[in-house]
């Protein structure tokens, strides 16, 4: 596992060496040159170029292909640099800051190693579908990328973070279940690295590093230091208060109460009470009628239950049941935060796409950082800028659509700011901003044009609401939230930690000079400004919307961040704290339409939003911190020390989740990197898929088993339904382990993929049914033209086909193909003639 690990490690510092002269440019205006992001962006540029080439069809997405194109990276960027006027920033930082953000790096790959080697098995829950795209993706003949569970069809999934991480297992080597849980660890310290970096620059940039700290302002290394780890280990292993209400109310089921509920409920633990009993009962989804329970020491080892704090708020429905009384019921939605993702082990979208929205991020902090005009540069360093700039941000759709429009709106801000220190708002001014502005803007699209004409995308499919032009299609993406308001204390148990010292802040922001809203000012507009976050949480209590309150914290915020932008650090902060307070208070309001919205209607949108402020607000706490202890001197020192000191309480309550979720964790023995999936669990099994990987034609098919829901119906002569989603048996893992297209695999995930393109989703019920018809008919011929319809080269029959299928029906492949048999007849693998 060492060799593993190193050979991991070694790949990464290739992939930071071939971005750093590109980091260099992109990030000129950072104080540490842009060090901390040059891994990321050495993967994301070597990734993308050979993702274009592949698409163009000018070369397979392969080892080599990846070591070329990281070579033309370091390349283009050298030539760059080199062209640059002397004299020239040098490429790296002094060697104590490589020191620590390489230590950083190494602390955090090697913690998450630590937690993958407890639990590295690459199946249950949705890690078989990721394991699927990871495979499939190193094996596609052809880009796009095949999809493994729908033969003949291409992925249609934000699959680019899945093709990042498949690279650099390419380039490994490694088997792929090592890979595959090397590349969570990768995610994890990159992104530490990444935000590590975001809070030091941003302490630099406000006077607090040795570079230009001046006074009491001056953070010391060390304070710098760890400050950069305090944000790693919020963002990445802080949990939310919902740990520490679990052992506190003695049961997981705390997690479902409102903020009336919780009040006595905890009054009651407080008292020492062995049991709680509510106010008032509640219809909860998933615990059904809530009423009292006894408490249990949620702390004991293996007691604590980690799954239901990634579920923090809950929305209340009024259902209407057929011929019963409307009735009232809550429902979650999906809070996760990344500690969660990362003890889960699914390696989706929202998780990969961490160190690249930090990428973005940092680029936006380096923007507005900048001392020269906002419109880029002209020559080879302006045209390598505007390339750079536009993958970045062109990167999130493709890696997770969520994430685009939520950090060009803050590029926009960024740019918007600087504009305004360096220029001002007149015509030529704003010409200049859409200078900047625009050619990033398209260049982010047309950079991502060929994913962009093979993807339909995964929302925007629902009836319109209005249906009139333009109306229609904003209706079938977006639609007002039609259930009751977030209370304060979910908002508080999910973002308390970070919004104490972002308030604060953001109240002790001053422009200099003082502009009509800094604090030393009187009356005007400042006055209705610092007013109006408890006014309008005043009236959100009085007509349930307490978090109309982020709506005036978010004003306030964006209108400092205008007036400060002589100030970098802290006008950047700002933005960062209004985008945060916009996206929460947005999802009040609407929420985007998509196959989940029956159920619950924002239970994605809140997922894929607060998942994103997480990371923002994580990011910029350190910051905001030492900003309210730097600025609360001599009088107003009480301030500094009572913010610091719930800062702490809200600490201890978020340490509580990873403190007994790790534990358990560690209670079992420590695996190693490689596991098997269902499928690979017996020796049989086990050869058998080894020897696809090695042996199976570029482009095949292999027909395996899909899950059939209703056996007794079919049985009967009914239809099948297939299904197969988060099942633990291991159907559709042949095609998931060896990344070779099946005919049919999930086929409820299937039929969310595939819900923008009505002819592929109407593929899944006939292949559902010619899937149970190859396998069971004895009709030789009717099985041969069935597996020449969708291009199968091999059929595996193993322990599953045998448990779904008539073994009259199986006994017809023997001529069919020719049979390879592995351990003693366990698996058979037909290559058909």
């Amino acid at each position: 596992m060492v060799a593993d690990i190193f050979i991991w490690w070694l790949i990464a510092q290739a992939l930071g060496l071939a971005g750093l002269p590109l980091a260099g440019l992109i990030f000129r205006s950072l104080p540490d040159g842009g060090y901390p992001f040059a891994k990321a962006l050495g993967l994301l540029l070597s990734g993308y170029l050979a993702w274009l080439l592949a698409m163009l069809g000018l070369g397979g997405f392969s080892a080599p292909l990846l070591v070329v194109c990281a070579l033309a990276v370091a390349g283009l960027g050298l030539w760059v640099w080199r062209a640059a006027p002397a004299p020239r920033r040098p490429l790296l930082p002094p060697w104590p800051t490589i020191l620590g953000y390489e230590v950083i790096f190494l602390a955090a790959m090697l913690a998450c190693v630590w937690m993958r080697a407890h639990d590295p098995t690459p199946w249950g829950t949705e890690r078989a579908m990721d394991f699927a795209f990871f495979n499939a993706i190193q094996r596609s003949a052809t880009f796009p990328p095949s999809d493994p569970w729908l033969a003949g069809y291409s992925i249609n999934y934000y699959y680019f973070g899945y093709l990042l991480m498949a690279g650099v297992a390419q380039l490994s080597g490694l088997a792929p279940s090592v890979a595959y849980n090397l590349s969570l660890a990768l995610i994890f310290a990159l992104t530490a690295l990444g935000v590590a970096g975001v809070v030091v620059n941003l302490i630099a940039l406000a006077g607090g590093g040795q570079e230009s700290g001046v006074g009491s302002q001056r953070a010391s290394a060390w304070g710098r230091w760890l400050l950069a780890v305090l944000g790693a280990l919020l963002v990445l292993v802080a949990g939310n208060q919902s740990g520490a209400v679990q052992v506190l109310l003695g049961s997981e089921k705390a997690v479902a109460l409102d903020g009336r509920q919780l009040m006595s409920a905890a009054g009651q633990a407080l008292g020492g009470a062995d049991s709680i009993s509510l106010p008032y009962m509640t219809t909860v989804s998933d615990f059904g009628e809530l009423s009292a329970w006894e408490r249990q020491d949620m702390a004991a080892p293996g007691a604590f239950n980690w799954w239901w704090p990634s579920r923090s708020l809950w929305d209340a429905y009024t259902v209407r049941d057929s011929g019963q009384p409307p009735r009232q019921e809550r429902r979650y939605d999906i809070t996760e935060f990344p500690l969660f993702s990362f003890r889960l082990g699914d390696m989706h979208p929202h998780v990969m796409s961490l160190p690249f929205t930090l990428l973005a991020l940092a680029m936006c902090l380096a923007t507005l950082a900048r001392a020269e005009s906002p419109a880029l540069a002209s020559g080879r360093a302006g045209g390598a800028e505007l390339i750079v700039s536009g993958v970045i941000l062109g990167g999130l759709y493709a890696i997770n659509s969520w994430d685009l429009p939520t950090y060009l709106l803050l590029y926009a801000g960024a740019a918007l700011v600087l504009q305004r220190r360096v220029g001002g708002a007149g015509p030529t001014d704003w010409l200049a901003y859409a200078r900047r502005l625009g050619p990033v803007v398209i260049a982010s699209f047309l950079l991502f044009l060929p994913f962009y004409l093979t993807f339909r995308s995964l929302v925007g499919g629902a009836a319109p609401l209005i249906d009139l032009p333009i109306l229609a299609k904003i209706t079938s993406i977006i639609a007002p939230y039609p259930a009751a308001r977030s209370g304060i204390a979910p908002f508080l148990i999910i973002f308390g930690l970070f919004v104490i010292p972002l308030a604060a802040f953001v109240y002790l922001a001053r422009p200099s000079p003082p502009s009509p809203l800094s604090l030393s000012g009187r009356g005007g507009v400042k006055g209705v400004l610092l007013w109006l976050p408890p006014v309008l949480l005043l009236i959100g209590l009085l007509v349930g919307f307490p978090l109309l309150a982020l709506a005036g914290l978010g004003i306030l915020a964006f209108m400092l961040a205008l007036r400060m932008g002589e100030r970098p650090a802290e006008s950047f902060a700002l933005l960062v704290v209004a985008l945060g307070c916009a996206i929460v208070f947005g999802t009040e309001i609407i929420y985007i339409r998509d196959t989940f919205e029956g159920w619950s209607a924002r239970f994605n949108t809140i997922f894929k939003f607060y998942y994103q402020v997480w990371l923002l607000w994580g990011t910029l706490t350190p910051f905001a911190l030492w900003y309210v202890l730097a600025h609360t001197r001599g009088a107003r020192r009480i301030i500094g020390g009572g913010i610091a000191t719930l800062f702490a309480i809200m600490l201890m309550g978020a340490g509580v989740y990873p403190a007994l979720a790790l534990r358990d964790l560690g209670l079992g023995p420590a695996i190693g990197l490689e596991s098997p999936t269902p499928r690979e669990q017996t020796e049989g099994g086990k050869q058998a898929i080894s020897w696809l990987r090695a042996n199976a034609a570029p482009g095949s098919v292999i027909l395996e088993a899909a899950k059939v829901d209703n056996p007794e119906d079919v049985a009967a002569g009914a239809t099948p339904r297939c299904g197969g989603s988060y099942n633990g048996e291991g159907y559709a893992g042949v095609s998931a382990a060896s990344g070779i297209p099946t005919v049919l695999g999930w086929s409820g995930h299937e039929s969310q993929w595939r819900g923008g393109d009505p002819a592929a989703a109407a593929q899944l019920q006939p292949r559902c049914d010619d899937v149970y018809r190859i396998f069971s008919t004895t009709d030789v011929a009717q099985a041969r033209d069935l597996l020449a319809k969708y291009g199968v080269r091999y059929v595996y029959v193993g322990g599953l086909e045998r448990a779904t299928y008539p073994p009259e029906g199986l006994a017809k492949f023997d001529q069919l193909g020719e049979p390879t048999s592995f351990g003693d007849g366990e698996v058979t693998i037909y290559t058909l003639r």
